[in-house]
């Protein structure tokens, strides 16, 4: 038993023995660094740490980097954003050799950057200094140096002599206690003579063979290099996507890159580069999948496809297909992709993934203008009726001057894939100072596009009329006519356009249904400009232009509503609606045979949602078929606009700098949604 208890006893001394042990090998650990001897009540004195928040157990410190063109922007920032002293300066390291270690990793990350920006050669050292920072009272003046030096030393001397305290003694509570010296962390680069693009080769493999050879001019074109240019990173890797594409562009819908390869000469600071492609076999355009569509036929959406049957594969008309799709206002996703692989008839599949959108909808909107008074509108719509995107869209409209029901159909794919047959008829009451009484009209044609951002429209119209005007009492008109529309518009945005030109030619012939001999034709001409002049588009000059003539009748053989009128909110700003131009004697406006506008705006985004537009515009309306003269009325003005997620809300000032006599007022304002023109 006590043979038992001794040996318990041992070895229960043996075990509390270790124990000192592993409490001396943990506090060694600690010590290993500056913060474990804090930790421990080493080092530094713990009282100064606890009193200073860690502040003695770290180095602040600061980054510059010398040696690099100022011009470099790209450079200098590629360089901040990879640099780990820059991304951790708000947590200096407790030590110079912390610091040390992460400039030692920023030179690795530095050469990658210097690499892609065509700088092989470049040499890149550190160094780490003590800021020097200059005390007030720095400068003295050596003439009273020897004499401050002297009353220091007595000073000093005074101070021993009365007490006994180090000022700087760590122990005693008032003593002042500075924290450790800033440096400064400065990288020199060397960035030596940039590399440029001496060659560019394509290694293609085909199904049946190897071709290497030379990129020509048009393919460096498409591939955005240029040989002397530098070698940099991003527009190298660019170019491998362009070549895929171009290797596509010639029937090869399975192409893919393989192998790039980059071989520098350091003698001559050149590099060479080697593009590899597989293409895969070359292909036409097989049968059409359509995956998504619930409410719209599929056979109309395949039918979108701008390809024949059997058609050598082309991605531009893959990227046709889907932006005709997507502009149908149909789908909130449209996907139109190849799906290999190539049968043995040498015909790919195509698919078509579609997301349906909600093919209903209701708005409206309000407008307001000293000239044309209160206005509001609204609509409903549908743009799917029958299944295979037919859109209808009925409206009312209420102002001062006209109010009224509309109708508008239109149904896509008519007898051609990009052919569409259009309709509409408004039934309106007018009571304008130019003419009072009711109008009805409809129209039906058909609207194809005609290239890249041109359409026409054409179609047959007929209208009834029963206006009373100043030259016109009591007079009804049947008419039925032709419309010819042809329109221009490469503009980025319906609403906010800050490029880009719009331009509409409208020949409308007329002739009267009744006893009346009434024949004329109604020529117009429209257009405006878009200039930005900033990258961002907050800086816009527009300008607009439009002019008009009716050759047949005299002006008092026209009905009313056909004439050109000028003045208010849609063409000269600062004049009442429709009053630029020829006036009866009571001033009531008459119309004219020919019109002449033009106006010129300033568009400022000042702010995100702030914007202000000084204006000018000019105008006048004729009696005759062409113009006596050019002699136009202008107005001027002032336009603020506050920018949302439809559009740009716009209030408008102007004043007729033409002022008349008993006519015009001294201003007028108009609110309402968009810009102008």
């Amino acid at each position: 038993m006590k043979d038992n208890i001794l040996r318990n006893f041992q070895s229960y001394g043996r075990r509390a023995a270790f124990v000192p042990l592993l409490m001396a090998g943990t506090m060694l650990a600690a010590c290993s660094s500056d913060e474990g001897l804090n930790i421990l009540g080493f080092g530094s004195g713990t009282d100064d740490v606890v009193a200073q928040d860690g502040l003695q157990s770290t180095i602040p410190y600061t980054v510059e980097i010398t040696g690099i063109d100022p011009l470099e922007e790209d450079l200098i920032a590629a360089l901040d954003a990879v640099s780990t002293a820059r991304r951790l300066q708000s947590r200096p390291t407790a030590s110079r050799a912390g610091l040390q270690r992460r400039a030692e990793d920023d030179i690795e990350r530095f050469q990658a950057v210097l690499r892609s920006s065509g700088f092989y050669d470049g040499q890149i050292t550190f160094d780490i200094q003590e800021k020097q920072v200059e005390q007030p009272g720095e400068a003295i003046d050596q003439s009273n140096a020897d004499a401050e030096q002297d009353d220091a030393v007595m000073a000093s001397d005074a101070s021993d002599a009365t007490d006994s305290k180090d000022p700087k003694d760590p122990n005693d509570p008032g003593a002042e206690v500075k924290g450790p010296t800033p440096v400064v962390l400065t990288y020199m680069i060397d960035v030596g003579t940039p590399y440029l693009i001496s060659s560019v080769d394509l290694v293609v493999t085909y199904p049946d063979k190897v071709i290497e050879r030379s990129a020509t001019d048009a393919e460096l074109d498409k591939t955005r290099l240029q040989i002397g240019q530098r070698a940099t990173a991003q527009p190298i890797i660019l170019a491998e996507q362009y070549g895929v594409d171009i290797i596509r562009e010639q029937g090869y819908p399975l192409v893919k890159a393989t192998k790039r390869t980059i071989m520098a000469d350091t003698a001559q600071k050149t590099i060479s580069i080697k593009y590899g492609f597989e293409t895969g076999p070359q292909a036409n355009f097989g049968a059409v999948t359509v995956n998504g569509a619930d409410e719209v036929d599929a056979d109309f959406i395949a039918g979108y496809r701008s390809w024949e049957a059997g058609e050598r594969y082309s991605p531009e008309q893959v990227r046709t297909t889907r932006r005709d799709l997507a502009q149908t206002n149909l789908f909130d996703s449209v996907i139109v992709k190849v799906v290999g692989p190539v049968g043995e008839s040498g015909e790919i599949p195509v698919e078509f993934n579609v997301v349906e959108r909600k093919m209903r909808s209701i708005g409206g909107g309000v407008d307001f203008s000293t000239a044309d008074g209160p206005g509001a509108n609204a609509f409903w719509e549908h743009r799917n009726l029958f299944g295979a995107g037919e859109k209808l869209r009925l409206g009312a409209e209420a102002s001062g001057f006209e109010q009224g029901l509309t109708a508008e159909f239109r149904k896509p794919q008519f007898l051609s894939r990009r052919q569409a047959l259009v309709a509409d008829a408004n039934a309106k009451n007018n009571d304008t100072d130019a003419y009072q009484g009711e109008t009805v009209d409809s129209f039906v044609g058909v609207e194809r596009p005609l290239g890249e951002n041109w359409s026409t429209t054409l179609g047959v119209t007929a209208e009834y009329s029963d206006l009373t005007g100043s030259d016109s009492p009591n007079e009804q008109f049947y008419l039925a006519g032709l419309r010819g529309i042809l329109r221009h518009d490469n503009t980025d945005n319906p609403l906010d356009p800050t490029e880009g030109t719009r331009f509409e030619i409208n020949v409308s012939p007329y002739m009267g249904l009744t006893d009346k001999d009434t024949n004329f034709t109604s020529v117009s001409i429209a257009g405006s400009q878009y200039l930005s002049i900033d990258d961002d588009g907050d800086y816009v000059v527009a300008a607009r232009a439009r002019t008009g003539t009716i050759i047949g009748e005299e002006r008092g053989d026209l009905p009313s509503n056909k004439r050109f009128y000028s003045g208010g909110g849609g063409s000269i700003r600062g004049y009442e609606y429709q009053k630029v131009g020829p006036l009866a004697d009571d001033g009531d406006p008459v119309g004219g045979r020919s019109v002449l506008e033009v106006g010129f705006e300033f568009r400022a985004r000042v702010t995100e949602s702030f914007g202000i537009v000084p204006f000018v515009e000019g105008g006048n309306v004729y009696a005759r078929s062409e113009p006596e003269d050019i002699d136009l009325l202008w107005a001027a003005g002032l336009g603020f606009r506050y920018y949302t997620a439809v559009g740009p809300l716009r209030f408008d000032v102007a004043v007729p700098l033409d002022k008349r006599e008993n006519v015009d007022d001294d201003y007028q304002f108009y609110i309402s949604l968009g810009q102008s023109f």
